[in-house]
């Protein structure tokens, strides 16, 4: 459920190298920021790393340890092209146990 003021955004995100449909990601704006919720089920923290840029891409990168793994978890690099620019000092991302990922991305001030 959506706070007021909030809205769902349909932010386009590109694949860059093979397309890894399994990764879900969803965006949010909030009155002070983008809110960007992505499911990379089976990866570690340490499998996921965030990067952000001023002009609004948020660049979401996994890379699972092991390769040759049964559940068909592979290597993938994620661009979410927001539509405003952002502060990417302020940007902050945490992957839960059970591979939720969030990443809280503020407007540029």
């Amino acid at each position: 459920m959506l706070a007021e003021g909030d809205k769902q955004l349909d932010a386009s995100v590109v694949d860059l190298g093979p397309p890894a449909d399994w990764v879900k990601i969803r965006v949010r704006e909030t009155k002070d920021c983008f809110e960007v919720y992505a499911l990379v089920p089976g990866l570690l923290r340490e499998e996921v790393q965030v990067q952000s840029d001023p002009a609004g891409r948020v660049v979401i990168t996994g890379q699972p340890e092991q390769l040759d793994n049964p559940w068909g978890i592979t290597p993938f690099k994620k661009v979410v092209n927001l539509p405003a620019r952002i502060d990417p000092l302020q940007t902050s991302a945490v992957v839960s146990l059970h591979g939720r990922l969030f990443v809280r991305v503020p407007f540029e001030q």
